[in-house]
Order: C-alpha cells, then structure tokens, then sequence
C-alpha cells in the first residue's frame, strides 16, 4: 500500500513549526524520525492532510545538564542517548536501556521524543520514563508547560485505547 497524498512542510524554528500545528490543527502529524508514522501513513493508518517534518528544529536537539536535571531534547536519537556521557553518567538506566530498542539501524534513526509521543507500553523509554520520574517539558503555541511522569501517564491513558 502507498501513503494518502499529503502537504509536506519543514520548519527551521520551534515557533514556525508550532503555528504550522496550530493552522493545520487534527489532520497535521509531526515526523522526526519516522520510525513508526512512516509504516501507519503506508498502511493508511494515518492520513494526515500536512506532514510537519521538524527534523532541523535546533531548539528540539541536544543532551545537556539544566540545573540538577538531566535535559534531552525530543529530536535526540536512541543512538545520541546510548552514546551519551552526559547519560551515562546522570541517568545510566537510559545507557542500559538503549541497545535494546530494535537494532542499529532504528535506534539512528529514531527519536526519543517521538517514542514518548507514542508511548507504546512495551517500548524501553516509556517504561524508563516512569521509573525515573521524569518531568515531561511540552511546547505548545501557549509557551512551555512541565507535565510530571504521574499526570503524563494519566493524561495519555485517558486518549489512548489498546
């Protein structure tokens, strides 16, 4: 099967792509990496009117200590993570953790924030995300707002059906 045709746009800032959100609204999907949209849009799962590659967002990218916190960015690979010192050293579970997502190949491509997006419950970084307690930091066209691991999980357990 081949994917629905869509409008394909690729911002350079967070802000462009959060007003591209906002003007599109249901029938826009975020891509990264791809790993798991790319198989619902082929499989016609998924047929979004705008596809928003936000691949190039730098203000989306990087691993880095803010305060006492350990900060990784949604762009940020399964590779960057497993390769980390910064997370080797200050969340060494991620570390243990990375190699067992999928293989070489995926965990290049594919992204932190897109598999807490998804939030499969069998994946590694949600069951990682619950065991560290992570804050959850999202960007909307409102600001940023923090969403603590508890209400994260409940937010999503009350969108999602398995």
């Amino acid at each position: 099967m081949q994917a629905a045709a869509f409008e394909y746009v690729k911002p350079k800032a967070l802000q462009e792509a959060l007003s591209l959100l906002e003007e599109a609204g249901e029938d826009a999907r975020l891509i990264a990496g791809g790993q798991t949209l790319l198989a619902t849009l082929n499989m016609r799962l998924s047929e979004p009117s705008v596809l928003i590659d936000i691949s190039d967002v730098a203000e989306l990218k990087g691993i880095s200590i803010v305060g006492d916190s350990l900060r990784i960015g949604a762009l940020v690979t399964h590779t960057e993570i497993e390769d980390s010192e910064l997370v080797a050293k200050h969340a060494p579970l991620l570390k243990a953790a990375a190699p067992h997502i999928a293989h070489r190949a995926i965990r290049n491509l594919g992204t932190w924030g897109g598999s807490l997006a998804y939030d499969y419950p069998a994946a590694e970084w949600p069951a990682c995300r619950l065991a560290l307690r992570a804050t959850m930091i999202i960007h909307g066209p409102t600001g940023e707002r923090r969403i603590s691991e508890k209400d994260f999980l409940f937010s999503r357990a009350s969108q999602t059906s398995w």
